[in-house]
């Protein structure tokens, strides 16, 4: 198999562990293309992203881990292994899991057997045992729908969070999506504005559509087997929906020239992969966009509809594949190479810049606004690097990414707050991190290789090592024999 082959294969098996296509369809991005039918090899990753905790779940052992400053969002106690090194989840050992999804404080996994586990936090019910209780650290199984039937079948898992919803998605072996938690907004997809959902309720879609892939933020998209799009939620802001109508609390069709084979975003900005190689998006940020050259200060208006993006980006080859976190785009094109757009604040694109956070009022400390580093076209990152097969982001205050390429190298970029970056680096104490999050961002796609490391490293904030006496700094010094630590 020639290179170009090989990539292709990578592409498709790395959708295909996203999506998971139903028994019995197929997942467009593998219907066509070189090598569709042979001689890869299955991405060695699954990345899930949350905003203080990260998870790796390897593909051939189906093990889970997970990596954080704050030990017990991992699902493993407090002093059960290193903070900012991989630890398995707490699960039981015979378990092994198909796919990972992390929120805000909450986070989940579907087993090889169909079952979901879930852990973290639970005041909107995310946990989906019936219950708003804390759960503790230690993962549980979902067992019941809210119909009471066994809550099993799962092979894809989500988590989302919005200004007045939060909870999580299951995608079912059979097309099905169901959802639970806080399903305000028009989440919850059933003609109403949504409520309290804490057992797994299922979403009626439309025309009896399969669906094999969901993102979800300020609205859920889904993406069916047929290639069509749908969009739901967004709290009546219909520029977030795309499909220019004004009822967000159905699913609808997205109106696309041509049939989908991927889909990201579902925040303030979102994307449909067609299948050619053509990106539409749509949203209210169209400065993240792409969509003209005015700025975050001066965009253009959010399109009623999808808008082909193929001038405004000028990428070099057709996408093989996009994702976003919270505040950028990232794409693979069919070459392999790694492209990314979008605020980079906080280094979350990947080009090695970010704000100057010596200079910031208060220092090293983003305060969220929109726009304040905007990477405005696309920008090739690691150039050295052409065979890239996926990119791992999260709409759940995810300020940072990771990378897998055809051999199996993670590289990761942004923001380190919870030491979720995978290269062992840990803020010196909880009240420095708290106080200056933004001293441990890491600005280049780096390569990251957690599982071999042995120890992990407390680096102080640079603004610490300028005034080392100062409350909180004074809470870790620093040897004068040590080299610099940023």
């Amino acid at each position: 198999m020639n290179r170009i082959a090989f990539l292709f294969t990578s592409f498709i098996l790395c959708n295909l562990l996203h999506a998971q296509a139903p028994a019995g369809t197929s997942v467009l991005s593998g219907s066509s293309g070189p090598g569709s039918s042979s001689g890869g090899r299955s991405p060695k990753y699954i990345v899930g992203l949350g905003e203080y905790q990260c998870f790796i779940l390897n593909t051939e052992s189906g093990k889970l881990y997970g990596i954080s400053s704050a030990l017990v969002t991992a699902g493993v106690a407090w002093d059960a292994g290193t903070p900012g090194l991989p630890i398995r989840v707490g699960v039981p050992e015979e378990v092994r899991f198909v796919d990972v999804a992390s929120g805000l404080h909450n986070s989940l996994g579907a087993d090889r057997e169909g079952n979901v586990w879930t852990w973290g936090g639970n005041g909107s019910g995310e946990s989906g045992t019936g219950t708003t209780e804390d759960i503790g650290y230690q993962p549980v199984k979902i067992k019941k729908d809210s119909a009471g039937n066994p809550f099993t079948g799962v092979v894809k898992v989500v988590c989302w969070s919005s200004g007045g919803s939060n909870g999580n998605i299951a995608l079912k072996s059979d097309g099905t999506v169901w959802i639970w938690g806080l399903t305000t907004e028009g989440m919850r997809g059933n003609g109403q504005k949504g409520q309290l959902n804490t057992r797994p309720v299922q979403v009626d879609i439309p025309k009896g559509k399969k669906i094999v892939k969901v993102v979800a933020g300020s609205i859920i998209i889904a993406l069916a087997s047929d290639g069509t799009v749908w969009t739901w939620g967004g709290n009546n802001r219909k520029e977030l929906l795309g499909t220019n109508t004004t009822d967000y609390t159905h699913p609808h069709q997205l109106p696309l020239p041509q049939k989908a084979k991927d889909i990201a975003g579902g925040g303030f900005f979102s994307y449909a992969l067609g299948i050619n190689g053509t990106l539409y998006g749509w949203g209210y940020l169209t400065s993240y966009l792409c969509i003209g050259n005015g700025g975050w200060a001066h965009q253009a208006p959010a399109p009623l509809t999808p808008k082909d993006l193929t001038t405004d980006l000028r990428l070099p080859h057709p996408v093989a594949s996009v994702t976003t976190n919270s505040v950028s785009t990232h794409v693979i094109l069919t070459d392999g190479t790694l492209w990314g757009w979008g605020d980079n604040a906080c280094g979350c694109v990947g080009n090695g810049e970010e704000l100057d956070y010596a200079k910031h009022n208060p220092p090293y400390a983003w305060d969220w606004s929109p726009g304040q580093k905007l990477v405005e076209k696309p920008v090739r990152l690691a150039p050295g690097v052409k065979d890239f097969i996926c990119v791992y982001g999260g709409g759940c205050a995810v300020f940072y990414s990771y990378a897998l390429t055809a051999s199996g190298q993670l590289y990761s970029w942004g923001r380190n707050k919870g030491s979720v970056l995978g290269n062992g680096i840990v803020g010196a104490s909880n009240d420095i991190l708290a106080t200056y999050p933004n001293s441990w961002d890491v600005t280049k796609v780096t390569a990251v290789d957690p599982f071999s490391l042995k120890e992990n490293k407390l680096v102080t904030s640079p603004y610490c090592l300028l005034h080392p006496d100062g409350t909180p700094c004074n809470q870790y010094k620093v040897s004068a024999k040590m080299p610099s630590e940023h």
